[in-house]
């Protein structure tokens, strides 16, 4: 009887187990990442838009005004459609494109989806424009050849991106950084349109004292200082260089002219070359130090303090 016994019994539990499974399999009781149990991270969304740039129409080299935009929106932003959010622009090196920092340098979408759920990380929409031309890259120059690149990202990309998605439009809730010639991008762009962004962000920034263009003011430790007063009315600027970069020197130069001029600024120098960390750089640094200086509401998907 008890040997019966114990076989019905394990007939039954063997029967439960299936059943339990079968149901799982057809979406009936939940396992883990399916609303029980341990759930793995979110994930947000990239897109790729094309933009028109008013401000680069008629340029000489004959460069497509219309430009690709890679978007990537955070996990709640699909969930949540009251929510609004505030907006990284971020600018890709010379020779690149759009996808720059979803692909060839970095897997940004993947950095912000694990620090999304993070206690007091700020969830952005990031987005990069593809500024590359006829001649691989338009130094985000305003100029007749390559068009009005300061003017395409600080009017035409920031009011696109205002009017499609739900942002916080405003320039505290806006931050400009970039890699390479995108560093030197975000650099020359912030040192006029503190009315557009709050927060700076330069990356080894190239071409700091190289004379890339006709003008002048395409070489920003030359105009530094006629730009300082704009400059420090940014809510928060940071830059870093790698030691073995071969614009380290440069890179100096523009620290040490900022502490001159009484320009507030964060500054690392970190072991690694231009491009070798750029992923860890974006993860640990660049999303932090926006989630931190970006304003934007109470995130409430961060699950609340520890006691």
């Amino acid at each position: 009887m008890k040997s019966t016994r114990s076989l019905a019994f394990a007939a039954a539990l063997i029967a439960g187990m299936a059943g339990l499974l079968d149901a799982q399999g057809r979406g009936g009781a939940p396992g883990p990442g399916r609303g029980g149990g341990a759930r793995g991270p979110r994930a947000g969304t990239v897109e790729r838009i094309t933009v028109h740039g008013k401000a680069l129409e008629g340029n000489r080299e004959g460069d497509s005004p219309d430009r690709n935009v890679t978007v990537y929106l955070p996990p709640s932003y699909a969930e949540d459609q009251a929510r609004r959010y505030p907006v990284l622009y971020l600018l890709h090196g010379y020779g690149l494109r759009d996808d720059a920092f979803t692909g060839p340098l970095a897997a940004l979408a993947g950095s912000a989806d694990a620090l999304a759920p993070a206690q007091g990380f700020s969830e952005m929409i990031v987005v990069t424009p593809d500024a590359s031309t006829m001649n691989k890259g338009s130094m985000y120059s305003s100029s007749p050849t390559a068009g009005d690149w300061e003017r395409f990202v600080a009017e035409d990309l920031v009011g696109h991106i205002d009017g499609r998605y739900r942002t916080l439009a405003d320039r505290m809730s806006r931050g400009l950084g970039g890699h390479a010639m995108g560093g030197y991008g975000a650099l020359r762009i912030g040192m006029k349109r503190p009315d557009v962004f709050s927060s700076l962000y330069f990356m080894s920034s190239c071409c700091l004292a190289t004379n890339v263009s006709p003008s002048p003011e395409s070489m920003p430790l030359e105009v530094l200082e006629q730009h300082a007063a704009n400059l420090s009315m940014f809510y928060a600027v940071a830059m870093d260089i790698g030691t073995a970069d071969s614009l380290l020197a440069t890179n100096r130069q523009l620290h040490d002219a900022m502490t001159r001029l009484r320009i507030a600024h964060g500054y690392e120098e970190y072991d690694g070359d231009h491009t070798n960390r750029v992923q860890e750089r974006i993860e640990r640094h660049v999303l932090p130090f926006f989630s931190k200086n970006l304003a934007a509401p109470a995130n409430p998907s961060s699950p609340p303090p520890q006691r």
